[in-house]
């Protein structure tokens, strides 16, 4: 019981979209840092026997408000309309902010300040740009310089010149390395992103060469191989049927001998884009082999398959092909067309479809030989 109970309040403390909880997670972890450092400061007062006034009371309230004002930016979505919708540049400005008037107050125990603020800078380290680290170390260091300065000549017996410069010193060697490495990290982010994009393109390239005709743009015999069997499966669950053709191009050789490969190819595209013209955007033609092309009528019987791959027949014998020679080309389509029988393997369906090709070929070309189940 305490595990649903736990995820429901972690789902309203962080949100579900998996982006937005991944910038809570962040903010909330540096909530819970400014958090500790609250009580830490009222102990470094409580240290040098110092009666809390409203420095520290109204840096407690701004410290943690703003901290919560951040959290609530983010969590509304408000902070989406920004390019880092997780304001992470604003947060560290805004932590070390509070570190530095945290040290003006610290006392004999300032010197906390420090791996807090290094802290604050290790939250951008994985997110800032090179330009915002290098910004957000220059700011920590003048108003760090600037707080030591303040401090050495408003409570001298406390904050010496000597400590201060050398805590000045420390961070003068300290932020700009802290600014470095997270510029590496930047670059390195930077680079694997590149790396990770390019990787995308090429895995979308080889995607679209294993499944696609180079030629005609048309999924291949592989590609519409798995569409045919991801149809019987939701045959076999739903209990429609469906049907598939097989067309071929008639005395397509003789239009390569008499014209030449180039003219043959622009049948072939010219073919395809008439084929997906006729058919409808459920149905699906692949090329097949050669001049040879497949169908596959989803959720389909006989008589609306037959009027489909008719239409198709009729745009095929519409078409005037201009060649580089001159010439003008029509073509002709013979189609073996028929429907898949219940608990038959796919192979059977294509051998018969084939068979019916090979008769409307026998008797003229240039028409449907069909079978229903």
């Amino acid at each position: 019981m305490a595990t649903p109970l736990f995820r429901r309040l972690g789902d309203v403390w962080l949100g579900t979209d998996r982006l937005q909880r991944l910038r809570l997670r962040q903010t909330s972890l540096a909530m819970a840092l400014m958090a500790f450092c609250v009580p830490m400061l009222h102990y470094a007062v409580g240290v040098a026997h110092i009666q809390p006034g409203w420095p520290l009371w109204t840096w407690t309230a701004l410290s943690l408000g703003g901290m919560v004002a951040l959290y609530a930016a983010i969590r509304s979505g408000w902070s989406r309309r920004f390019a880092d919708p997780s304001l992470t540049a604003v947060q560290i400005a805004f932590a070390i902010t509070s570190a530095a008037t945290g040290y003006a107050q610290a006392g004999l125990l300032r010197g906390g300040a420090f791996p807090v603020l290094t802290l604050i800078l290790m939250f951008g380290m994985f997110q800032l740009r090179a330009r915002s680290a290098y910004a957000l170390c220059a700011y920590a260091l003048a108003l760090f310089g600037a707080v030591m300065v303040s401090m050495t000549r408003l409570q001298p017996q406390i904050y010496t010149v000597e400590a201060e410069l050398g805590h000045f010193l420390m961070l003068a060697i300290m932020l700009p390395a802290v600014a470095a490495l997270t510029a590496k990290l930047s670059r390195i982010r930077h680079r694997l992103a590149a790396q990770r994009e390019e990787l995308e393109r090429a895995l979308a390239q080889l995607s679209a060469i294993a499944t696609r005709d180079d030629l005609t743009g048309l999924p291949n015999r592989r590609q519409v191989s798995a569409l045919m069997e991801q149809e019987l499966q939701r045959s076999l669950r739903h209990g429609h049927g469906f049907c598939i053709a097989l067309l071929d191009l008639d005395h397509f050789k003789r239009v390569n001998d008499q014209h030449g490969h180039a003219a043959g190819d622009a049948v072939l595209r010219a073919f395809a884009r008439a084929g997906q013209a006729a058919l409808r955007a459920t149905d699906v033609i692949a090329r097949w082999g050669g001049e040879e092309f497949l169908v596959l009528l989803p959720d389909t019987a006989m008589p609306l398959a037959l009027v489909g791959l008719e239409r198709l027949r009729q745009h095929t014998a519409a078409l005037r092909i201009d060649t580089e020679d001159g010439a003008q080309l029509s073509v002709t389509v013979s189609i073996g067309l028929t429907e898949h029988r219940r608990d038959e393997a796919l192979s059977d369906t294509v051998e018969r479809a084939d068979q019916l090709l090979y008769q409307a070929k026998a008797e003229g070309r240039d028409r449907i030989c069909a079978s229903d189940a």
